[in-house]
């Protein structure tokens, strides 16, 4: 213990605990399990019962913007790396060095999605089918491609303004036009369903896991 605290030992493990290693590292785990406990289907789905109080705190809004909480856990984990104990030199707190490249990377993709092209497309068809399903058909902007398996985040203004959900293209790549299906499940999908015909502009967000792509709906009146 010498080589580390000096003559000085640590009274007791509270010790620890008060100082910045400790609750820098108590306050990640915190964060870390609201995402966690939030990420679970039952409350990202908002299956709680009406009558439960905390119905309000869960849903997609609340899996979202917790897993937004990264931010502060990767910040707190800098000053974790370099509070250690059991090293002194600057030159062997290699914490930020670990962090500082997937933190870049996700950086970029950030900043490349928010400028990359927007296309002006026009509602050609909108379509209920049973099982609660809403079809959106969309004329298809020149020079856009896709490949199956791909999806885009739908935010309707009109319902909430920063609510972006993922939704999987029903269009073929070799369509003329651009489809999703979305199945009224939620509080959200009802009123994008209620409010469709009077919402002025839908900001869709085309994407895979590096591509991401804005395009700006004006429905049409049908």
């Amino acid at each position: 213990m010498k080589p580390f605290f000096g003559d000085k030992r640590p009274p007791n493990y509270w010790w620890f605990v008060k100082g910045t290693a400790g609750w820098t590292g108590i306050v990640m785990v915190v964060l870390m399990s609201i995402a966690f406990v939030l990420a679970q289907p039952w409350f990202r789905r908002n299956k709680l019962k009406d009558t439960n109080p905390l119905k309000k705190m869960t849903g997609f809004n609340a899996f979202w913007f917790t897993h937004h909480l990264f931010a502060i856990v990767y910040a707190l984990l800098i000053v974790h790396g370099t509070s250690l104990y059991l090293t002194k030199e600057w030159y062997k707190k290699s914490t930020w060095m670990y962090i500082a490249y997937p933190v870049f990377l996700y950086s970029c993709e950030r900043i490349v999605r928010l400028f990359r092209s927007h296309d002006a497309v026009k509602i050609q068809k909108v379509a209920v089918y049973p099982g609660h399903v809403l079809a959106l058909y969309m004329s298809k902007p020149t020079g856009f491609r896709y490949r199956s398996g791909q999806y885009i985040f739908i935010n309707c203004r009109a319902v909430s303004p920063y609510e972006w959900h993922p939704f999987s293209i029903t269009s073929a790549p070799g369509d003329n036009y651009l489809s999703v299906h979305i199945r009224t499940r939620g509080d959200w999908t009802s009123r994008l369903r209620t409010v469709f015909s009077e919402v002025n502009q839908l900001l869709l967000a085309f994407g895979s896991s590096s591509d991401h792509i804005l395009l700006e709906v004006c429905p049409s009146k049908q």
